[in-house]
Order: structure tokens, then sequence, then C-alpha cells
């Protein structure tokens, strides 16, 4: 069993778990108004959407979401909880859409559940699946190395690190910030793609 497996196994695991603090729910609030003030259009991939929170605070925004996670049973209980959203199972290394779909694609502190090499991969994918202008919202914890909480693999990196990555995947980061919560600091940033 590969670490992508055995991250799928643990979201499996916590879909059904209401006392799950996901640190980074505070990050939506903070960034999502600003992320559709910027987009051209309204077509929203949430990117790692787990049970539809985000995806249902980017709808209210009377955004088209579709949602995209590894974990079945996650999107079981989005499903159940969120209407009006398209829901699918996929990989953030092979995005199971069309090329050039998506105004924008929100990626909220989803992809440090893969490796730096799995990353290069994902990265490549978001750049493929935005439109050209298209909107890329994106938020990491901060750190050195690799490690793993509640049995799910976490990429930290350092802030020049991950701008360094999707300049050379043909992002434009336009702005970044940093936020802390009581365990972790996140660099968050919007980019555009070229």
């Amino acid at each position: 069993m590969d670490y992508v497996d055995r991250n799928r196994a643990s979201f499996d695991k916590l879909a059904h778990q209401s006392g799950v603090k996901w640190s980074h729910r505070e990050l939506t609030v903070q960034f999502i108004s600003s992320f559709q003030m910027l987009l051209g259009g309204n077509c929203v991939l949430d990117l790692g959407c787990g049970v539809g929170h985000d995806a249902l605070r980017l709808k209210r925004y009377n955004l088209q979401v579709q949602g995209l996670d590894i974990s079945e049973v996650m999107l079981a209980e989005a499903k159940q909880h969120v209407r009006g959203v398209e829901f699918m199972q996929g990989d953030f290394r092979h995005i199971p859409t069309d090329d050039d779909l998506y105004d924008g694609v929100w990626a909220n502190a989803s992809l440090i559940y893969l490796t730096k090499e799995d990353f290069h991969k994902a990265a490549d994918e978001v750049y493929r699946v935005l439109k050209p202008g298209g909107v890329f919202f994106s938020s990491y914890r901060i750190g050195e190395g690799s490690c793993v909480s509640d049995g799910i693999f976490n990429q930290l990196y350092g802030e020049e690190e991950i701008q360094s990555i999707l300049r050379s995947h043909g992002f434009r980061i336009f702005d970044r910030m940093n936020t802390k919560d009581e365990d972790d600091t996140f660099f968050s940033l919007y980019a555009v793609k070229q």
C-alpha cells in the first residue's frame, strides 16, 4: 500500500467523525470572498473537497462548484449534506476533467497530502484544467520535511520553495500571506495561470 492509499484509508475513517478539527477551515472564511471577487467567471473546482465544507461556502457565492476528493466515503458525506454541487472521486495527480475548464481552483490545505514529487504532477494538472487567466488559491503548512498526522501524510514547505515550484509550472503569484492557528502556520497564496 503506497502513501496515497494509506491517506485515502485514513480520510475514509475520519469522514464520519464530527469532532475532527480541520485547522484549514478558518482559512476558508478568511480567503473565500477575495477568491470569488478575483474570478473572471463562476466555474470552480474545490480540489480536496472532503465532506464539502468549502464547496458549500463557495456555492453560497453563486459559484458553479465541482468538488474532487480521493475518499469515496468523504464524497458520500458531501453528497448527503451539500446540494447543487457535483462531487467526483479522483486523484490530484490526474484530475478527471477537460482542459481549460475552470475559472478558479480552490486547494485549501489539500496539496500538502502529496509528496513533493507528486505535488509537481498536481501543479501541472491544476494548470491544465484552469482557463487562461484562471485563479488558483492554495494553502500549505509551513515547515521542513514531512510528517504523518492522524495516519495522513503531510508535506511541509518553506514559503520561497512553494512559490518557486508554482512559478516553474507557469503560475504568476500575485498575493500571499501567513496565518497561524494554535498548532500550525499556513502559507496561502493567490496565483494566476499565465
